[in-house]
């Protein structure tokens, strides 16, 4: 740590440099552009977290993971099929139009179109039909009792007519969200300016520029010169001490719900072999890799589902770092260790240049138990596409806003591997299927519990991923900015609302 801070001293001591801080604009550094300015395509976390800038929904989730409604002023279930969504008059989008139920429909109706191909097409397979019986009534049914049928609900909505994307590299379509996107330049930034019709604090930020600065070394730099006023989650660990020592910084650490894995590739014979997979839990020492690499910002993961989490069951089989037991469980599967130590194991590990470091941690605690991992570094957009298509043997990636366990289906049911889910690994279990699936029309609370607590029990057995850590929420920001509030998935919507304080003391301006 001592070299890094010592060559961004070097480097800082070139000259600080300021933002104008008269025009109540904000600068936000985030490590990559989005897949999608367009809320009825972007899945990344990226993407998830523009957009909710920029778009309302029907319900959104609070800071404890609840559905609460947003563009609903109320709710009704009147049975386990049906939902009605009374909404909020006089909400505008950013042009000033009014947002009706014609424009909720519209939109659930571009991602349901075959011809869309949106990937969030999948996530609502189980609405049966949505109707908008009058301007500000609008009714989802779904085919049969449906558990997490408020999620259908979480799509921001664009105005009716809005045509479908067809380049990414440009601001996409307006919404009724606190901000407007008025400029986007693909692997540069993105420029938000406040919708005028929002509400919102007379001293709030009234612009944000989204700077993509992958490298993190950068984004660090530019906190402490004053330049970058935000960012959030991608500060290196070993760098927020040398940060935490500029008076100009403050630095928020809460726990997380983000939840990091590794994945494998169950299209690969090897790796289908359970032991195979014991074997490399086993064989990667989490606590140091917490402790050290990570400073403490995460807690140890045993599934999905972080304790926060109504049904989080954390009872389950665990893997400590013993890689002894790795190389009997190797042994076992008939890969014997040669003289030179390797077992004839050598797998592919897919990542981006922000992540190769960690794959070089995994690649060192592998060889020890005599795995080979080869590591291959591809842009995010590249990278995301053969993650999509399962061209990997081996992957760590993380999930993001995980609210209902309903996330299991998508995720380890066998008949949701690309394009009908995210079944990425191409894992497959006619046990975990009845179980997730059981979970899904279960209505009762109490029962899904003990369903679920089933699934993260199977999950940790038979190993779909390697559970590695929660990921906390760290943000670095400027004292000018006052009153962020921490979501535990990472959400920036606070941006929207935190106050502004000038270098005199007062409020920003809010022409």
């Amino acid at each position: 740590m001592a070299q890094i801070a010592a060559a961004l001293v070097a480097l800082a001591g070139c000259g600080p440099r300021t933002t104008d801080r008269t025009t109540g604009m904000i600068q936000v550094d985030i490590e990559t552009s989005p897949t999608s300015t367009d809320p009825r395509f972007g899945t990344d976390a990226t993407s998830s977290r523009i957009n909710e800038l920029v778009f309302d929904s029907l319900v959104k989730t609070d800071r404890n993971g609840r559905f609460v409604g947003r563009l609903a002023e109320s709710i009704e279930r009147p049975s386990d099929t049906e939902i009605i969504f009374h909404l909020k008059h006089g909400v505008r989008f950013s042009d000033g139009r009014e947002l009706t139920a014609r424009d909720v429909l519209y939109t659930y109706n571009s991602i349901l179109a075959p011809e869309s191909m949106s990937p969030k097409r999948a996530g609502l397979e189980q609405l049966k039909s949505i109707e908008a019986p009058d301007d500000y009534t609008v009714v989802m049914t779904t085919a049969h009792p449906y558990a997490p049928a408020l999620e259908l609900a979480t799509e921001g909505i664009v105005p009716a007519g809005t045509p479908l994307p067809v380049r990414q590299d440009r601001a996409g379509p307006i919404g009724s969200g606190p901000f407007q996107m008025v400029a986007y330049t693909r692997d540069e930034a993105i420029r938000l300016e406040r919708n005028p019709y929002y509400p919102h604090p007379p001293a709030a930020a009234q612009s944000i520029l989204l700077k993509i600065v992958p490298d993190p070394t950068v984004q660090a730099l530019e906190l402490a010169e004053g330049v970058c006023d935000f960012s959030g989650n991608y500060i290196e660990d070993d760098v927020l001490p040398w940060l935490a020592a500029h008076q100009s910084l403050e630095i928020s650490k809460t726990p997380g719900t983000t939840y990091r894995y590794l994945s494998f590739n169950f299209r690969d014979p090897r790796l289908r072999d359970l032991r195979v997979r014991r074997a490399i839990s086993y064989a990667i020492d989490r606590n140091t890799i917490v402790n050290s690499m990570l400073r403490g910002t995460g807690r140890i993961a045993t599934g999905m589902l972080s304790p926060e989490n109504w049904a989080y069951d954390g009872n389950v089989t665990s893997y400590s770092y013993d890689p002894k037991k790795a190389e009997q469980l190797l042994d076992q599967a008939g890969y014997p260790a040669g003289r030179d130590g390797m077992r004839g194991l050598r797998f592919e590990y897919k990542t981006t240049p922000e992540g190769a470091r960690m794959g070089e941690v995994f690649q060192a605690m592998l060889q020890r138990v005599g795995i080979e991992l080869t590591i291959r570094s591809l842009d995010f957009a590249a990278y995301y596409a053969e993650i999509q298509a399962g061209g990997f043997d081996l992957t760590s990636l993380q999930w993001v806003g995980i609210n209902d366990p309903n996330s299991y289906y998508m995720i380890f049911d066998s008949k949701k591997t690309p394009p009908h889910g995210m079944n990425r690994s191409y894992y497959s279990n006619p046990a975990m299927d009845r179980l997730v699936e059981a979970g899904m029309t279960t209505i009762d609370l109490a029962a899904r519990k003990k369903i679920y607590a089933q699934v993260q029990q199977l999950a940790a057995d038979d190993l779909p991923y390697v559970s590695l850590w929660w990921v906390d929420n760290v943000a670095v920001m400027n004292r000018r900015l006052v009153g962020f509030d921490a979501y535990p998935n990472g959400s920036l919507r606070s941006l929207a609302t935190l106050t502004l304080i000038s270098p005199d003391g007062g409020g920003a301006p809010s022409d």
